[in-house]
């Protein structure tokens, strides 16, 4: 029996928050036997410095048929920017309406379960403690975006603790810091720009933009806590180390039990709970002015250690493959270069899913920011050792692995890949080594193979067109005199070694000259289009016709036979004969033939048998002409 899969969807997975409730999510499909398909885009670069997309990033959540899997976990407050929020939403708006058992992380959702923080509580503490204990009368207040159910709260949870003592938050000093530390370091320039007194405390909805703000202070001769009191929210790693008061949110086990609350419903048991609240704990720090709590401080300072080993690490192998993968130049040189990069980062399970167009010959139109065509080709997988050959699959089946019945779960994180306003597909990794810290560093390495296979991929089909272009008559795509002076002399040398009959047929048009001063020039370039329809019965006898120029034409290849060489002039005849008369024109097509054919020799080359044909073609026009004047 198959094993019930869950789809989560969030941004930043790299991140310390959303890795510890990945970790969470980890445990939980372990401890609950289900699989585990995290869609993940980075939602918090910055796009105005980088080849990233919001559109790029946010299509990773049109990949997935929600309705193909049992259950749906969606964490909203982690999407950096509207175009991913407003995806996300567009692709859970259906769940309401079916019934998919769907849990919500953070932001009330129609038809799911939601699973909240008491963040008012703890911010209301934080808050209490600031006015209180250290005396702080004007507050400013660095948010999320503004629109966000988890800032609105944790805005309004300070905003109402100033209230019980008398204070009002002034609306000048509410910014939005957008979750990141360049939008922190902006939102602190802001309160230096206002002039005057600075704030007695500035509390931040996230610890990477209160981190970004103490930076910024301590550049500008204000110290942090003698001069301003910053607070932050998370109890991230570095924030906990370096003193920072935050709030610590229990998400791992918000991921454990949003699990077991989907594993619960989808086996039949409806929830009765539509709102989980987990407990917050305020953890006060140097940066409010009170003594570190050493208790944290451990824990923090082991975890960091590994962290920085491990950065040490990536910054190593982004050095050693930057140039590599960035200069692969065909489908298979890729498929090596990347079979090492995920032995060196020690990826045990990967799948690079990409549009076929970017390496193959295709005729289906070039990939936008949009969509993921219906056919992805699997140009490189591992499992535990075990290599995929490249494979073309539906889109539908997201991976061909996942097909595979497994012994153990899985825990798999979907990341997409694309560069500017084309997609090139998405990579696939087993969550650990390779999604975290790294994530970035390992995208940006893959994106970097396949920008280099699409331009090399379009450099050989663009020199193939251009080359294409040189040989062949635009007009009547025959091939042209260049094409003709290239080819023949090689099918002559191939009847030479083969013992076998090479025949060149040179054409003249009769009345062109009429054609063009009766009707104009467009009508005889549609004369000579005529003519060249004709002459395509030859290609059936393993014959090229060609258009040397005006009203010149010829012809060459092999004939397995003298005998059948001479019947190739009647069948051209009968050719025109049949068009004029079933495609009437404003007159009839004709042309003077001639034609040799011999087995090649050590002598004869390519002038003898176009002189041999031409003379023959002209004695046919003597004879035609003396036929009319009869």
């Amino acid at each position: 029996m198959a094993r019930k899969r869950i789809a989560v969807l969030v941004a930043s997975i790299d991140r310390e928050y959303q890795q510890d409730f990945a970790s969470g999510l980890l445990s939980a499909g372990v401890q609950n036997d289900v699989d585990i398909c995290i869609f993940n885009s980075q939602g918090h670069m910055n796009v105005a410095i980088s080849t990233s997309s919001e559109y790029g990033e946010s299509m990773i959540y049109d990949l997935p048929d929600l309705d193909e899997f049992d259950g749906v976990i969606s964490m909203l407050a982690t999407m950096g920017n509207d175009v991913a929020y407003r995806k996300v939403l567009d692709v859970l708006e259906p769940l309401e309406k079916s019934g998919k058992p769907h849990v919500s992380v953070d932001v009330p959702q129609d038809g799911a379960v939601g699973i909240f923080f008491d963040d008012a509580i703890s911010v209301g503490e934080l808050t209490e403690h600031l006015i209180t204990e250290h005396g702080a009368r004007r507050i400013a207040f660095i948010s999320g975006p503004l629109n966000s159910n988890v800032c609105i709260t944790r805005l309004e949870a300070c905003r109402e603790a100033m209230r019980r003592h008398g204070l009002e938050l002034d609306e000048r000093l509410i910014f939005d810091g957008e979750w990141t530390r360049v939008g922190g370091r902006k939102a602190a320039e802001e309160i230096l720009e206002m002039g005057g007194q600075i704030p007695d405390a500035v509390i931040c909805a996230n610890d990477d933009m209160a981190l970004s703000v103490i930076e910024c202070f301590n550049e500008h001769g204000i110290r942090v806590p003698r001069d301003v009191a910053v607070t932050g929210f998370d109890a991230l790693r570095e924030a906990v180390m370096r003193g920072l008061t935050t709030v610590c949110r229990p998400i791992d086990r918000s991921a454990r039990k949003a699990v077991e609350v989907l594993c619960r419903w989808i086996g039949g048991e409806v929830p009765e709970e539509k709102e989980i609240i987990l407990s917050t704990i305020p953890i006060y720090g140097e940066s409010c002015g009170c003594a570190q709590n050493m208790e944290h401080m451990n824990d923090k300072l082991r975890a960091l250690g590994t962290e920085r080993w491990n950065m040490e690490t990536i910054l190593t192998r982004v050095s050693m493959f930057s140039g590599t993968l960035a200069g692969v130049g065909d489908e298979q040189e890729a498929a090596e270069k990347i079979r090492e990069f995920v032995a060196s980062w020690n990826i045990r399970e990967m799948y690079l899913c990409v549009d076929p167009a970017i390496c193959r010959e295709s005729e289906a139109p070039d990939g936008d920011m949009h969509h993921y065509p219906p056919e992805m080709l699997l140009l490189y997988g591992v499992r535990n050792g075990r290599e995929y050959k490249p494979v073309l699959f539906d889109r539908r089946d997201l991976v061909p692995a996942l097909q595979e019945m497994r012994k153990n779960t899985s825990c798999l994180v979907f990341c997409p890949l694309y560069y500017r306003n084309r997609n090139f597909g998405y990579v696939v990794m087993e969550l650990g080594s390779g999604t975290g810290a790294a994530l970035y560093s390992v995208l940006m390495l893959l994106n970097g193979a396949l920008i280099s296979l699409y331009l090399q991929t379009n450099i050989k089909k663009s020199a193939a067109t251009i080359e294409n272009m040189a040989v062949h008559d635009i007009m009547t795509g025959m091939l042209n005199r260049r094409g003709y002076m290239e080819q023949a002399p090689l099918v002559l040398e191939k009847a030479r070694k083969e013992g076998k009959y090479f025949t060149v047929i040179s054409m003249d048009m009769d009345h062109m000259k009429r054609i063009n001063d009766t009707y104009g020039h467009l009508k005889g370039d549609e004369a000579i289009c005529r003519m060249g329809k004709a002459l395509g019965v030859l290609e059936k006898h393993g014959i090229v016709p060609v258009h040397i120029s005006g009203d010149e034409f010829q012809a060459f290849g092999i004939s397995p036979s003298l005998e059948e060489a001479r019947k190739l002039i009647p069948l051209i005849r009968d050719s025109l004969e049949r068009m004029n008369r079933g495609d009437p024109w404003i007159c009839e097509i004709s042309a003077s033939i001639g034609m040799y054919s011999a087995v090649p020799d050590g002598e004869n080359g390519m002038d003898e048998y176009m002189t041999k044909a031409d003379r023959e073609m002209y004695a046919d026009k003597a004879r035609r002409k003396q036929g009319r004047q009869a």
